[in-house]
């Protein structure tokens, strides 16, 4: 029966009270009750349970019986439509059960008017449509075109008669330049903004507005800039000295987002005072300005960025810290003012987590793993999906253990990799997928373990994504990121071969691109490199060392004729290191390293790595004759030439030069 469809799609998320009140007396006796449930308890727990599901369905609830739990992934965006559509099918069925909802049908849900939120049900609508058409607006995405159309409107603005201009094309195009990206898009908006505030004296149609002005504050947050914060918070307060115009929720916002975005030190210490401010407006009866989740992620993302201060007694002040306390702010604003907005969401979590796993600091992983948990619990029991944990949320904590040098962090890393194929096969968390980048984490933590069974564990993930990907239950082929983690853990280790074993890794990632033809597996420059750093670090005897600078030697060859890429300072820069480390020290050896550097100059690719390798040989003459300077004074590498004369610098003479040292 549809009833039945109902709680098995809805019944993850509703208690079993609420999950009951929507099924037929028939499926209640199935499932063993001895009584229908009251009335008054029904209310009472749709009425808090309903509240949450208007955010997780996005779909006609009457298709649920075919598609199943799938559909839970979406968002609905008026709850009450629930209540509407279930009558119905009840009433098609003969139900009971659902009478319990039907008094909520076009009065108040929640402690919200029907109609109050069938308005923000229809202002989402709107700005869906808005991000959809400003996506398909070839306009939008077109400098040339945008440059034209604003140098034209202005010119026009000043010759009435030659050019329609009105407040429209001023909005639209302020709005275009904030999305544009170009490096001119602020002082294109400026300009703009600029002339609708002369012309309004004469032109009252073309007056700037609180849009009008809140656009040109996006543009100036989008461009980065050093000074993108104050220099939003000045148009802010000419609107407030204006008078007449009221900065609302947006214009706060973007301002914040232009302090999260500059790289200033002050930064987040404005960001937090403007998003106190709103709160301070909102408390005195502004209705125009409250602080939302959307305006304290930004505040969270400032803090994150935030590296302490340098003070007389030392460094002090945790970016990390002072994001994990705005969480407890917010709980704290939501409990306290009943402004919900503020209540926080996945994506506040997973902010706070990226800041700690981007921190570093000790113990920095364990904290993000615990907000994790706070998540889950609270998503037990409330089965609010604004919070629940999703795929993102745990490979932020992954990550987190990769970068924490901890000596569990792999096993950590895998026990959360079982935990997320855990909940999305049993269909608890369908929203807690595991994607590649979960799997590349885990190899990440193996890699960076030093761990003395690491590569061998890398190679098991790798498989198990093969093996997952082949039978078709998860889409997590391995990638060319994947292959080079995996090589970088042979890299990293102390066993023997590990040159060849990253090699054949390398040789299986190339049959597997060019059987699937998928670009993801294309061999790139990291993955070549990876292959030449394991080689310069391989240990053992002659044999080994022989076979090193023959699989480098292969690679440097490979990447030249590679139609994906080409080599870079990195590549070179790990070439010296191999000849440096696996070759012995003689005239052959001199030779490549000439070669190789006039290779690297005249392809352009000397840089600091390339330079610190010819330090680290010793080679005080030829580092002078080859780099024009003292190996132990400065070099602007603005100045190196790009080309040296000498020996023939074809890639097929580096072999010759290795073996002949070698034999």
């Amino acid at each position: 029966m549809r009833s039945r469809g109902i709680v098995i799609a809805a019944g993850l998320f509703l208690s079993p009270l609420a999950a009951a009140a929507f099924r037929s007396p028939s499926s209640v006796a199935d499932s063993g009750s001895s009584a229908f449930l009251s009335p008054e308890r029904c209310r009472r727990d749709c009425n808090r349970q309903l509240s949450r599901l208007h955010s997780m369905l996005s779909d006609p609830l009457d298709s649920l019986e075919t598609e199943g739990p799938q559909m839970l992934t979406g968002n609905i965006h008026d709850a009450n439509d629930i209540i509407s559509r279930a009558v119905e099918n009840s009433q098609a069925n003969g139900s009971n059960g659902i009478e319990i909802a039907t008094e909520y049908n076009g009065h108040e849900f929640n402690g919200q008017p029907h109609q109050e939120r069938q308005n923000q049900h229809e202002q989402r609508q709107r700005q869906r449509h808005i991000r959809k058409s400003r996506k398909n607006n070839k306009a939008m995405t077109n400098p040339k075109f945008l440059r034209k159309r604003t140098e034209a409107l202005l010119n026009a603005s000043g010759s009435p008669g030659t050019l329609k201009v009105d407040k429209k094309t001023f909005d639209w195009l302020l709005d275009a330049w904030a999305y544009s990206g170009e490096s001119d898009a602020v002082d294109n908006a400026l300009a703009l903004l600029s002339r609708m505030e002369e012309l309004r004296e004469t032109n009252a149609s073309v007056a700037p507005t609180v849009k009008s002005y809140t656009k040109a504050i996006n543009s100036i947050a989008r461009s980065g800039r050093r000074d993108a914060g104050e220099r939003a918070e000045e148009i802010l307060t000419r609107m407030i000295d204006d008078g007449e115009l009221r900065p609302n929720t947006f214009t706060y916002t973007y301002v914040i987002d232009a302090y999260a975005r500059s790289p200033s030190s002050k930064a987040p210490h404005a960001a937090q005072r403007l998003v106190d401010q709103m709160e301070f407006l909102r408390a005195h009866g502004d209705p125009d300005v409250k602080p939302t989740t959307r305006a304290w992620n930004s505040v969270i993302s400032a803090w994150a960025q935030w590296k302490g201060e340098e003070m007389a007694w030392g460094h002090v002040g945790s970016g990390a810290d002072r994001a994990e306390a705005c969480l407890g702010m917010m709980e704290e604003l939501a409990d306290t003012t009943g402004n919900e907005d503020v209540r926080p969401n996945s994506y506040n979590y997973n902010s706070v987590i990226s800041a700690l796993a981007h921190s570093q600091e000790e113990g920095a992983a364990s904290r993000a793993e615990k907000i994790l948990e706070r998540m889950e619990n609270l998503y037990r029991e409330t089965g609010d999906d604004n919070i629940r944990p999703r795929t993102a949320t745990y490979n932020a904590i992954i990550d987190a253990w990769a970068k924490s040098g901890d000596i569990d962090a792999p096993d950590r890393a895998e026990l959360l990799l079982a935990h997320m194929m855990e909940l999305y096969e049993t269909g608890h968390n369908l929203d807690a997928q595991p994607n590649v980048r979960s799997f590349n984490s885990v190899l990440n933590a193996w890699a960076k373990s030093g761990h003395p069974m690491a590569p061998y564990q890398a190679g098991d993930v790798i498989q198990r994504m093969e093996e997952l990907d082949s039978n078709s239950e998860l889409d997590v082929s391995p990638d060319a990121t994947s292959f080079a983690t995996a090589i970088n853990a042979y890299a990293r280790s102390q066993s023997f071969g590990k040159a060849q074993r990253a090699y054949e890794l390398f040789v299986h990632m190339k049959e597997l691109y060019d059987t699937s033809g998928k670009t993801s597996l294309r061999p790139n420059n990291v993955v070549y490199n990876s292959v030449l750093n394991a080689c310069a670090f391989s240990i053992g005897d002659l044999e080994e060392q022989s076979e090193a600078i023959e699989i480098a030697n292969a690679m440097l060859k490979g990447l030249h004729r590679s139609p994906h890429g080409r080599p870079d300072q990195v590549t070179y820069g790990t070439y010296l290191k191999v000849i440096n480390n696996q070759m012995p020290e003689g005239h052959a050896r001199d030779h490549l390293v000439e070669t190789v550097f006039r290779k690297c100059a005249k392809e352009g690719m000397v840089g600091e790595m390339v330079l610190r390798q010819l330090r680290e040989m010793g080679m005080e003459e030829t580092y002078e004759s080859l780099v024009g300077s003292s190996m132990w004074g400065e070099v602007d590498l603005r100045d190196l030439p790009k080309s040296v004369g000498g020996a023939d610098t074809t890639v097929e003479n580096f072999g010759s030069y290795c073996f002949l040292s070698i034999s």
